[in-house]
C-alpha cells in the first residue's frame, strides 16, 4: 500500500488527531495518531498478531512497560495500534559521559533481559505457537560471492569454518530461551535517569540460544556499557557469558535469512543491502573502527552496482 493511501485513511477516520509519520522499518510504516503508534505492514499481517500475543504473554514477567496491541480491520486497511510508550530515547554513547545514568541503563537492561529469558518457553509455545517458527540463519554459500573480493582463500575458509562451527553447535536447552532480538534505542524508551522504562517492536523474537540477545551491546563499541551489561546479565542470571562466543555470533548476525530475504525469496537486489550486510560482516571480521563504516558502506555499495552490471 502506498503511503499516500494510508495518510488519506488515516486523515478521514482520525480527522481530529494529529498524525506524524515515524518512519519505515523491515516490516512496515509506522504513524503516530494523537497518542497511539500505528503500523501498516507491507507483509502479512500475522506478524503483528505475533507480536501482539507475545506482548500479552510476556507482560506479567518483566518490570519494563510493554505495548498492549490491537490488530484491526477497517475499510480494506489491516494494522497494528497501541498506545505510545513515553519516555526518552537513547544510543549507545548517549549516557557515556554521566557514569550512573550509563550504568543505571546497563543494569535495567540487562535485568529485562534476565526476566526474559527465565520465562517458560513450553508455556510460551502452547500460548503463541507462531513464536515456534524461528528464523534460519542463511546457507553460506549464497554470500560467498559477496565476501570473496575481499578476502583471501585461506580467510574465507576460516571464516566458513567458524559460520559453520557457530550456526550448527548443538546448544543446551537451559540456553534455549525467549530473545528479544533487538534490544536497542530504536525499539525502547528510558526514564531520565536512565533505567529502561519500556521496551516494544517484539515481531523479531523467537526461542534462539541467549547469547543472540547480547549481541547489539557487544556491538555498541561502547565498552564500558558493555561491560557493565555483562556483568549484570551474569549476576541476574548466574550463567556465565563467553564472550569468545558474543563475539562470534556477532560475526554471523550478518548472515541472519531475514536481512537477505524477502518472503521466502534470497534478494541481495539491492546495493543497500549488500553494502550494509556484508560492510558490517567486514567491519567486525577485520577489526575495523567505528569510524570507517561510512566509507566501508559506500565502497560496498560502489562494489555491488559493479558486480549486477
Amino acid at each position: 500500500m502506498a503511503q499516500q493511501d494510508i495518510v488519506a485513511f488515516l486523515e478521514k477516520n482520525y480527522p481530529n488527531e494529529k498524525i506524524k509519520y515515524l518512519g519505515q522499518g523491515s516490516d512496515s510504516d509506522a504513524f503516530r495518531v494523537g497518542t497511539r503508534v500505528f503500523r501498516f505492514t507491507s507483509k502479512n499481517i500475522s506478524i503483528y498478531a505475533k507480536d501482539a500475543d507475545i506482548c500479552h504473554f510476556v507482560q506479567p514477567y518483566v518490570d519494563v512497560q510493554v505495548p498492549d496491541i490491537q490488530i484491526v480491520h477497517r475499510d480494506g486497511f489491516q494494522y497494528a495500534v497501541h498506545e505510545m510508550l513515553m519516555g526518552e530515547r537513547w544510543s549507545w554513547h548517549k549516557f557515556q559521559f554521566s557514569p550512573v545514568r550509563q550504568r543505571n541503563l546497563a543494569r535495567s537492561a540487562a535485568q529485562f533481559l534476565a526476566q526474559l529469558h527465565s520465562i517458560d518457553t513450553d508455556a510460551l509455545v502452547r500460548a503463541v505457537p507462531a513464536v515456534r517458527d524461528g528464523v534460519p540463519y542463511i546457507d553460506f554459500d549464497l554470500v560467498v560471492p559477496y565476501l570473496k573480493p575481499f578476502m583471501t582463500a585461506r580467510q574465507l575458509r576460516r571464516f566458513r569454518e567458524m559460520y559453520n562451527r557457530v550456526v550448527n553447535a548443538p546448544i543446551d536447552k537451559s540456553d534455549m530461551v525467549l530473545v528479544h532480538m533487538g534490544l536497542k534505542g530504536a525499539n525502547s524508551v528510558v526514564y531520565p535517569d536512565g533505567r529502561l522504562k519500556g521496551v516494544f517492536d517484539f515481531c523479531n523474537c523467537g526461542i534462539y540460544e541467549r547469547g543472540r540477545d547480547l549481541v547489539l551491546f557487544s556491538l555498541s563499541r561502547n565498552g564500558r556499557l558493555y561491560r557493565e551489561f555483562l556483568r549484570e546479565y551474569q549476576r541476574q542470571t548466574g550463567v556465565r557469558v563467553s564472550r569468545k562466543h558474543v563475539r562470534e555470533l556477532a560475526l554471523v548476525e550478518f548472515l541472519w535469512a531475514k536481512r537477505w530475504y524477502v518472503g521466502d525469496v534470497f534478494s541481495p537486489i539491492g546495493a543497500n543491502v549488500v553494502a550494509r550486510n556484508v560492510g558490517l560482516v567486514l567491519m567486525h571480521f577485520y577489526h575495523l573502527p567505528e569510524i570507517m563504516k561510512p566509507l566501508v558502506r559506500v565502497f560496498m555499495k560502489v562494489h555491488a552496482r559493479m558486480m549486477r552490471k
